[in-house]
């Protein structure tokens, strides 16, 4: 689990995650989907985590912080600031990461009362996108990386994700939510 939260970092620092100009929908055209609130944790054999997904107090938009451990015990910390959006009952989350330039990493969700899965966007397919003339955008090749930027308008960015959803998210992992304890330390 943790490579794929790392995976959403590292590669955001070397430039492959794909970025878009706009988010799916804008920040307040839709309610934010209060059943991803709370803590979801993951536990592998040689690492574990959490995730905080919470409401900022002065944007009002999602504030999610995620803490992992590795097998030395070594914590990583990451935040982003970000909204829901809902398309023909697909779930997404329009991540930007904390002191980055702005930009909206792309998520797919889904949840229930105990688990919540999440999907990031696969590079290939946007790539392919841009490539192919299906989306606008530029992808940058270099020697150690490359980066993907999508600047394509909204509603055709709306389109080109909801035709392509099981090519752009062909991968789900799933975290546990943490259960509270009913009584508090006193």
């Amino acid at each position: 689990m943790r490579y794929f939260f790392v995976a959403i970092i590292v590669v955001s620092l070397l430039g492959c995650v794909p970025y878009s100009d706009n988010p799916l929908t804008n920040p307040t055209e839709q309610n934010i989907d209060s059943s991803i609130l709370g803590t979801w944790f993951w536990k592998a054999e040689n690492e574990s985590g959490y995730i905080h997904i919470g409401i900022d107090e002065k944007s009002k938009l999602l504030r999610l912080i995620m803490l992992d451990f590795d097998k030395d015990w070594e914590l990583e910390a990451s935040e982003f600031s970000g909204h829901t959006s809902s398309l023909e009952g697909n779930k997404y989350l329009n991540l930007s990461p904390a002191n980055e330039p702005p930009g909206y990493i792309f998520v797919k969700y889904n949840v229930n009362q105990e688990v919540l899965g999440i999907s990031m966007i696969t590079t290939d397919a946007i790539e392919k996108g841009i490539d192919n003339g299906f989306l606008n955008g530029e992808v940058k090749k270099g020697k150690w990386s490359s980066s993907i930027h999508i600047t394509e308008g909204q509603k055709e960015l709306q389109q080109f994700i909801l035709k392509n959803d099981k090519a752009l998210f062909p991968e789900t992992k799933y975290l546990q939510k943490l259960k509270m304890p009913d009584n508090p330390i006193k």
